[in-house]
């Protein structure tokens, strides 16, 4: 029975493989000590970047999945006209790269490389991601979401990030991916490392870096550990005291927390604020005062949203904003 499941999940990616997926007309090859072959289609990428590419997958956690995987290629052009920089096909479980004359770096594809090894992942382990009201998707807590359940007879790029079998792999890049540090002085001195940071490609739905029921699911499933270090508490606004905020934050240090503050005068945006606030593993509260933001103005309004980075793997998330009511005497409250 799991065999046929597994053959009906599977037969449309059949009829959407490359065309050029069995082309034996390659620059250069290397094969891994597992047996995954590796191929170029581009003078960009000759053995010696192919096995360095090798080394970068095998940074993504993985189990014994790993020797399930057949071929990873990398080609010069694009996927007709998307703009998709790699795709996984589940019947030949084979990666492809594409935009490889653009792209000739291994680091340019340390993310799709997690994202199309995650959809590998997640056909070995989690299967059942691909099916409504699966325990998979109670856990991840989309249920009320606009999911699209129907990506094998009505795929759409527009609608990528909300096809369950996109959501697990971008899962496993934040649970499992291949990670590297942030360094602490750039963050200080420029905004840059949060626009470069990993984050899930839908921010719209629950944040999985917090949902430890799925870590454990995952874990369970897969027999593959999550790192602690890959536990980010969504801030939790836990108190409004006069003019300063508090948080709740997870009891880890090297997290770094961006306050994006909007204030409105009558609804019209009179100007913007940042602070930047690096936590520590001392405390689960975060204090924000806005005693000098508020003095001797005229808001009424102030919007909220939290840039939030693990300098220890890069990865993070911004949250949704909130909305706060400012009174005569610059006291807030939630509106």
């Amino acid at each position: 029975m799991k065999i046929v499941l597994i053959l009906l999940l599977s037969f449309p990616f059949l009829l959407s493989l490359d065309p050029l997926v069995y082309d034996s007309d390659y620059h250069a090859s290397y094969q891994s000590p597992e047996g995954i072959i590796f191929l170029s289609y581009t003078d960009a990428w000759d053995e010696t970047k192919l096995q360095q590419l090798y080394k970068e997958l095998i940074q993504n956690k993985h189990g014994d999945e790993l020797s399930l995987l057949q071929e990873v290629r990398i080609r010069g052009g694009s996927l007709g006209e998307s703009s998709t920089k790699g795709s996984f096909h589940a019947l030949t479980d084979c990666i492809t790269l594409y935009q490889g004359d653009k792209y000739t770096e291994v680091s340019s594809y340390r993310d799709t490389l997690s994202h199309e090894y995650g959809h590998h992942f997640a056909y070995h382990y989690v299967l059942s991601h691909h099916l409504p009201f699966s325990e998979w998707s109670k856990i991840r807590k989309i249920d009320d979401s606009p999911i699209r359940w129907d990506a094998f007879w009505n795929y759409s790029d527009d609608a990528h990030q909300w096809y369950p079998q996109e959501i697990i792999a971008e899962d496993y890049v934040l649970l499992y991916g291949a990670a590297e540090e942030t360094d602490i002085q750039e963050v200080k001195s420029s905004n840059e490392p949060f626009y470069l940071r990993t984050q899930h490609e839908n921010e719209r739905i629950p944040n999985v870096l917090d949902n430890k029921k799925m870590f454990r699911y995952l874990e369970e499933a897969g027999g593959l550990k999550i790192d602690d270090s890959r536990y980010i508490k969504t801030p939790e606004l836990l108190g409004i005291d006069d003019q300063e905020l508090r948080f709740g934050i997870a009891n880890r240090d090297q997290i770094a927390y961006k306050f994006n503050f909007t204030f409105y005068e009558e609804g019209v945006k009179k100007e913007s604020k940042e602070l930047l606030k690096i936590s520590s593993d001392e405390t689960g509260d975060l204090k924000v005062p806005l005693e000098d933001y508020l003095r001797g103005t005229a808001y009424s309004d102030v919007s909220l949203s939290i840039d939030v980075l693990d300098l220890n793997t890069s990865r993070g998330f911004e949250t949704e904003k909130y909305h706060l009511k400012i009174d005569r005497n610059s006291m807030l409250s939630k509106k």
